[in-house]
């Protein structure tokens, strides 16, 4: 699951937001391009250009992912527990923690591989899903991606790889540690994680 996941991140890197007049899959293509030259450009090969390279990255990211309606989604019920200033303070925790981790991941682990845009389902004005194949060590794995236009932007909010939904994914972990934690030891958890990685990466 962990490697589908960094597939995963490669595919958002990879997005931007959707101007409204565009259609999806003609915006992707575009950055698609954008996205891989980031990854393959000789420049970064320099492990001292890495952090600079996973900044570039996590600005993509962060254009194209909406952390609040992910992790709504993610929390559902549990959502109720969270005070707006420790939703808030999970929410950018939780950005944190999938751009140092995945894209970290990633950095490590592309090489070249491609992603295939396929089809675009436009359900409303402010929702749409967007098919795309990723062809990840020579397999094939089919992708879904929800996206949502609160304003005047597509940003994505939950993926399915092979039929799995990212959200269920670690919707079924914050629900289990919810089940025995307060809202504030979970991000205390996340804290932690943050702390260890970026420690690695320094080490």
């Amino acid at each position: 699951m962990k490697k589908a996941l960094v597939a995963v991140v490669m595919i958002l890197v990879e997005l931007s937001t959707f101007a409204y007049a565009e259609q999806p899959l003609d915006t992707l293509q575009k950055l698609i391009d954008q996205g891989i030259t980031i990854l393959n450009d000789p420049i970064y090969k320099d492990t001292a250009q890495k952090d600079n390279q996973r900044q570039q990255l996590s600005e993509i990211l962060n254009q194209i992912v909406d952390f609040r309606e992910f992790c709504r989604h993610a929390l559902a019920s549990n959502l109720l527990k969270f005070t707006p200033q420790q939703l808030n303070e999970f929410t950018n925790l939780f950005a944190k923690f999938i751009t140092v981790y995945y894209l970290t991941m990633l950095q490590d682990n592309y090489t070249n591989e491609k992603v295939i845009p396929i089809s675009q389902n436009l359900i409303s004005d402010s929702k749409a899903v967007v098919q795309v194949t990723v062809f990840w060590n020579n397999i094939e794995i089919p992708v879904e991606i929800k996206m949502v236009r609160p304003s005047d932007s597509w940003k994505a909010y939950d993926i399915f790889v092979l039929g799995i939904s990212v959200v269920r994914f670690y919707g079924a972990q914050f629900q289990e540690i919810l089940r025995k934690e307060t809202p504030d030891q979970i991000i205390d958890r996340l804290k932690l994680k943050i702390r260890k990685i970026e420690n690695n990466l320094q080490g």
